[in-house]
């Protein structure tokens, strides 16, 4: 009864194997599935082998999806192997519900003449005849994304890419979402890992949410965003930076923005944390195409820093008698404003063991300063060095600052602006006020 019983079970077994055997060899099926496919994605799809198991379930090998007309080149996307869990009878019966397993796959997203090859994907369900269901449950991993920008002669190869999304065209069914990962992200020299965030797809345009991932050892970041396929602006991204550790990765970054940290880029590394909440938009995806689109806003702050020797601010300290040496900043904060290629500090404090120092101006994005201070507030804990004589006479001692991020450039008071400063307090001693 037993052997019976097995033996009935092997040749059971042998017989679904068989099937799928034949099924790999049945080029009628791939075509009909090729067919299907491309019906419920709006493109041509190729499928170099298809695989069944014994469960009937279909492993499908070589498979790409092609651009849509008016895109040459690689196609949208092509997969060495792709895993779906579903019957291939159900498949061939125009359901294509349940899930896709895909590895180490080549995506490439192309935009051109203001469309991308996306335009279009997952077409609707028809009213007429016997329409494809379609509702896959596609998880990715360890895959090449590339986008082109053929309009600005763009590219940008993202790798180590993982996604899990929802292809659906069932009627009441949220549009396109995904969730995204990507291993590592290059933004101006500075490295973000492990990001992730919540895509969806809304009309031409791409909404991120919940985006998320890490700088340096602790830091992190999250906001939103929003991808435009069309129009002057591509991007747009709100959100915070916290608990970054000020260390080589985001120096020059900060320094950008926070001047007084100049040019201790290349000196000595300056310690401490750094956070920040930004608004900024702008277009393309290397710098240079989106240096002079970027317009935004937003506040740094950074805490218990420790500047080196030869950053900005110590130099102006120097002027004002401080001995060249490493200076702590319990706090520091700069709100700042930014188009035109300039980021503007509006408001810029610094809160010190010793003293604080009111610095504004502007600072290029290509490192270009122009900036100014006033001496005034540190000569009473520095001593004046050599604007000691005046320091009692005098209502302010402008300083003005060029030249770059890494070789700042410092123009003492002029004697014009000594004189003012001079005439300045003369008629506030007239008025009774008390000398300095």
């Amino acid at each position: 009864m037993h052997r019976a019983l097995g033996l009935l079970l092997l040749v059971a077994v042998l017989a679904a194997a068989g099937i799928g055997w034949w099924l790999t060899r049945d080029d009628g099926a791939r075509a009909q599935l090729e067919a299907i496919l491309g019906e419920a994605l709006g493109r041509e799809v190729r499928i170099g082998a298809l695989e069944v198991d014994a469960r009937g379930h279909v492993t499908l090998r070589e498979v790409e999806i092609a651009n849509p007309p008016g895109f040459a080149g690689a196609p949208l996307l092509h997969a060495g192997t792709l895993e779906i869990d579903v019957e291939l009878a159900r498949l061939l019966d125009r359901e294509l519900a349940g899930v896709v397993h895909a590895s180490a796959l080549d995506v490439r997203l192309v935009r051109s003449g203001g469309v991308t090859n996306l335009a279009g994907l997952i077409r609707p369900r028809r009213g007429d005849g016997a329409p494809v269901d379609l509702h896959l449950d596609v998880a990715i991993t360890s895959s090449r994304v590339v986008l082109e920008d053929l309009d600005r002669g763009l590219v940008l190869p993202l790798d180590g890419v993982d996604l899990r999304m929802l292809l659906t065209n069932r009627e009441g069914s949220p549009g396109a979402t995904a969730e995204l990962g990507i291993a590592e992200i290059g933004l101006h020299g500075l490295p973000v890992r492990e990001v992730s965030a919540i895509v969806r797809a809304d009309g031409d345009d791409v909404s991120l949410d919940d985006l998320r991932g890490r700088i340096g050892e602790r830091g992190t970041v999250a906001g939103s965003g929003r991808v435009f396929l069309g129009g002057a602006r591509d991007w747009r991204f709100e959100g915070t930076v916290a608990d970054v550790d000020l260390d080589a990765d985001v120096r020059r970054v900060v320094a950008a923005i926070y001047p007084p940290l100049a040019p201790g880029v290349d000196a000595t590394a300056a310690t401490g944390r750094v956070g920040a909440t930004v608004s900024l938009a702008g277009a393309g995806v290397h710098w240079a195409q989106i240096r002079p689109t970027l317009v935004g806003a937003g506040t740094v702050e950074l805490h218990d820093v420790v500047l080196p020797r030869g950053s900005l601010l110590l130099g102006l300290a120097a002027l004002a008698g401080r001995p060249d040496e490493p200076w702590p900043l319990e706090q520091a904060a700069v709100t700042f404003a930014l188009a035109d290629g300039w980021i503007v500090l509006d408001r810029v404090t610094t809160e010190g063991t010793a003293a604080s120092l009111p610095i504004g101006g502007r600072v290029s994005l290509d490192g270009e300063l122009d900036l100014h201070a006033d001496l005034m507030p540190l000569l009473p804990t520095f001593g004046g060095g050599v604007y000691r004589g005046v320091a009692r006479w005098t209502t302010a001692l402008p300083v003005r600052v060029r030249g770059t991020i890494e070789h700042p450039e410092f123009a003492p008071p002029s004697a014009k602006d000594v004189g003012a400063g001079l005439l300045g307090g003369a008629l506030r001693r007239s008025l009774g006020g008390p000398p300095q």
